[in-house]
């Protein structure tokens, strides 16, 4: 009798996360939705074919369509597919998890990184990703192949899915496959870095000509100043500086969460290994944020740890203890009460109260944006 009291209260708990869950995602997309910005309809616009190097893979892929690939409806319903496929895996792979995961990806909706995974829709690390999740299923020359194409998706994977690749190389004991697929991967990027970083001046024209005369929307053309500028060009700087309130907040966050993941792969019964779960593990969640030393999304290297640390524990780690679980989801949701994440061209995350302003979103609101999407 006991027995079957215990089975009735688990599938009760059970059946409350999963509930969890899908009110957590129902209130993260309410908060953050919203379609791709001008700016981000840029990744996908660059091909080999028009003379750039890096971050070209995309535009090159798109190259056969012709002049739909400078359309903002074309490219932004292909950005949607792609970051509504990272979190329909992302959901699947949460509904299957162990109870104390569930709860650290409900605390990762409900937090503003929930409302923030939407907003961001069309930035390349959904590509980035997804390629991470295939690289790590593949044998280990094509995951090699996908892993160095993500660098000319956006070099930036650099610090964002490449310590990840690595560090679950090292987890699953692959030493030597992740030592050559390190240097290799570094040796991508140095060939960018020597060869890619910028495009002559008259190619940046006829593009930018090129997409003048059919876009429906004004181009936001300071994404191509980009490829006039080394990496540690003119705009290098230490784009932390002087942290605002709510910047330090995040930081902190991604360190703190960081910090316990990493902690999580300790193990006592093999201490050298352990340690070094740990030192790649945290590597790999704090990589992005190095980023905020040479790119001014600040913000978005803080929700890009994150997510780094939230595919740590569902992807790449093989068993996450519960108490490391349940700090992180005490975490998250302690970030939900005390910070958030700057959002892009003026936008800002929606509250869930008071309740018109919700019944409005529903009804006018999201319409609206539509409405606008289309006639671009």
């Amino acid at each position: 009798m006991a027995g079957n009291r215990t089975v009735r209260n688990a599938g009760g708990i059970e059946l409350a996360a999963n509930a969890g869950l899908i009110v957590a995602l129902f209130l993260a997309f309410y908060v953050g939705f919203g379609l791709p910005i001008l700016w981000a309809i840029n990744y996908y616009i660059p091909s080999f074919f028009d003379g750039f190097g890096r971050r070209s893979l995309v535009g090159t892929l798109l190259y056969p369509f012709g002049s739909l690939r400078f359309e903002y409806v074309f490219v932004a319903a292909l950005q949607m597919a792609v970051r509504y496929t990272l979190i329909v895996i992302l959901f699947w792979r949460a509904w299957h998890s162990p109870l104390t995961l569930k709860l650290v990806v409900i605390a990762f909706l409900v937090a503003p990184t929930g409302g923030y995974l939407f907003h961001t829709a069309g930035y390349p690390e959904d590509i980035l990703y997804l390629a991470l999740l295939a690289a790590i299923h593949v044998r280990p020359l094509p995951a090699l192949l996908i892993m160095g194409a993500t660098l000319f998706v956006q070099e930036l994977a650099a610090f964002t899915v490449i310590p990840l690749y690595v560090t679950s190389l090292a987890l699953r004991r692959e030493f030597r496959t992740a030592i050559v697929h390190g240097a290799v991967l570094v040796a991508v990027f140095a060939v960018i870095y020597l060869f890619f970083q910028t495009v002559p001046s008259e190619m940046i024209e006829a593009l930018l000509a090129r997409v003048r005369s059919v876009a429906r929307y004004a181009v936001d053309e300071s994404y191509y100043q980009l490829f006039r500028n080394d990496f540690v060009g003119e705009r290098m700087r230490n784009y932390y500086m002087p942290p605002a309130r709510y910047l330090t907040r995040a930081l902190l966050m991604a360190a703190c969460v960081s910090v316990v993941v990493a902690v999580a792969f300790y193990r006592r019964s093999d201490r050298w290994f352990g340690a070094l779960n740990v030192l790649c593990v945290l590597g790999a969640c704090l990589a992005p944020l190095l980023l905020g030393f040479f790119g001014w999304d600040v913000f978005r290297w803080v929700f890009l740890s994150l997510l780094s640390s939230l595919f740590v524990l569902l992807f790449i780690g093989r068993t996450t203890p519960a108490p490391a679980a349940m700090t992180v989801a005490a975490l998250l949701v302690g970030f939900a009460l005390v910070g958030h994440l700057e959002y892009f061209d003026g936008a800002h995350p929606r509250p869930i109260l008071p309740y018109p302003r919700f019944v409005d979103f529903w009804q006018a609101e999201l319409p609206r944006i539509f409405g606008k999407a289309l006639s671009r």
